[in-house]
């Protein structure tokens, strides 16, 4: 194996296990530890539900869906929550089952399963299971960190991986056996994936890249649902955009090749519907109700006619200038240690972002005496910038849901946005410092120091990645 090779996965390895223990529970207290286990427990409890009614009724119960026991409406009092938690403990049954249509729930029947065959407490079933969670989603991100640091130099992997750390919108649902946060990055993985294999091979296989991305959403329908859909999406062709510079795509080949993955996303997402159309057939005994439910669930997200609207403020026509606005105010970084805080919002890292953007165009201005910039460095700039297309749009699209979900939507910004943004940060001054080095090193040697130093060598060149 060469060294290369064996750098890589070390490093994939140590950003796995720094991870996981913050994934797992918080260990770095990064999220406050009373809002981590309420905003843990709203989401898992489902889970926990569909538990119970594939134990009672079996695994394709009313749709195999997830849902609420003993409950005829929606509501998230901790009397709710706790009795959900407490019956599966206390191995109960429910009188009644609400089922949630919004999710094809896949992770129950996974989970269902474990729940059968493992001869442990329940309690450790599910320490397992969010466990197991955590673990996939740990690794999902030593991945991302460890191709950054591959791509783009050491430095960008490491504060990819710091921010990572630090981040409250990605330790929230990292371990949530309802969210399955590593789903979500599986058709970005793809997509880069592939396209990595079409440049070693210098042959790009669409069938196979087309496939692994067609998969890959699929399953991040069935684990995680349609929330964040749209910016899934868009994420899925960042890479494209980032080979189509670096490998100087014409413009056909570039329209053909995103046109084509388009349709592909397009066909997982609405298998993945067709599936749930399917489920709530099965639970409610009805085509016309699960279509006109699907419909009526997509319009109420997109146009206004929301039902949260009836509790917090009229029904009504949202602004993005009134979505907006808040997701740039929400914090990226919120933490508070011997008496200090770090409070850091996301439009200040945007200005974080957009300020070392310009220092790199400037630097190479000044240097080349024109603008030239490395393929590579076009490719990670025009990729980053490309890449907030991904929150933005479901925050654009889908105003109703962003205007009030913000406990759940902000994890947009990491997708994968601000990762590319830090990376950007570590490849601008890693190429900063290798262009002052240069410099020095170019100096010409005074005749008393032309023997001392090691940098006069003729055979020395100062390390560059391409």
């Amino acid at each position: 194996m060469k060294k290369g090779s064996l750098s890589s996965i070390l490093l994939f390895l140590v950003a796995t296990l720094l991870l996981l223990p913050n994934f797992y529970r918080n260990k770095w207290s990064v999220v406050d530890p009373g809002y981590y286990a309420e905003w843990q427990t709203r989401y898992d409890r489902l889970v926990v539900a569909r538990l119970v009614k594939t134990r009672q009724d079996g695994f394709f119960s009313a749709g195999a869906l997830m849902g609420l026991g003993d409950e005829k409406e929606w509501g998230f009092e901790t009397r709710t929550n706790r009795h959900q938690f407490n019956t599966y403990l206390d191995n109960g049954k429910f009188k009644s089952y609400l089922v949630y249509k919004s999710n094809p729930g896949f992770q129950g029947l996974i989970y269902g399963l474990a729940d059968q065959v493992l001869p442990i407490r329940e309690e450790q079933k599910l320490k397992l299971f969010r466990a197991f969670t955590a673990l996939m989603s740990a690794m999902v991100f030593g991945l991302i960190v460890q191709v950054f640091a591959t791509e783009f130099g050491l430095l960008s992997g490491i504060l990819t991986l710091a921010f990572t750390i630090v981040s409250m919108w990605i330790v929230l649902p990292a371990g949530s056996i309802f969210w399955n946060y590593w789903a979500f990055y599986a058709p970005f993985l793809a997509s880069a994936y592939g396209l990595t294999e079409a440049d070693k091979k210098a042959e790009y296989r669409s069938g196979k890249i087309h496939t692994l991305i067609f998969i890959t959403v699929l399953i991040k329908v069935l684990f995680s649902g349609f929330d964040l859909t749209t910016t899934v999406l868009v994420m899925a062709t960042v890479p494209f955009i980032f080979h189509a510079i670096y490998n100087h795509w014409d413009l056909k080949t570039f329209i053909v090749r995103m046109l084509k993955v388009g349709v592909i996303l397009l066909a997982a997402t609405v298998t993945g519907l067709i599936i749930l159309g399917v489920q709530i057939v099965a639970s409610a005994g009805s085509v016309s109700y699960a279509y006109t439910y699907l419909l009526n669930r997509f319009t109420s997200h997109t146009g206004g006619n929301y039902e949260y609207f009836e509790q917090s403020v009229p029904i009504r026509k949202i602004h993005i200038m009134e979505v907006l606005p808040k997701y740039l105010l929400m914090p990226a970084i919120d933490l508070h240690f011997s008496g200090r805080s770090i409070h850091i919002l996301y439009w200040h890292l945007i200005v974080v972002f957009a300020v070392f953007t310009l220092i790199f165009i400037l630097k190479h201005r000044i240097q080349n005496n024109h603008l030239q910039l490395p393929r590579k460095a076009l490719a990670l700039l025009a990729s980053t910038w490309y890449s907030i297309l991904a929150p933005i749009s479901w925050y654009v699209i889908f105003k109703p849901h962003s205007f009030i979900h913000t406990h759940v939507n902000t994890m947009g910004w990491q997708m994968p946005f601000t990762l590319l943004g830090f990376a950007l940060c570590g490849f601008v001054i890693s190429d900063f410092f290798r262009g002052w080095q240069k410099a020095l090193i170019s100096v010409p040697p005074s005749p008393s120091s032309q023997t001392d130093s090691p940098l006069q060598s003729d055979t020395y060149t100062p390390h560059r990645r391409a």
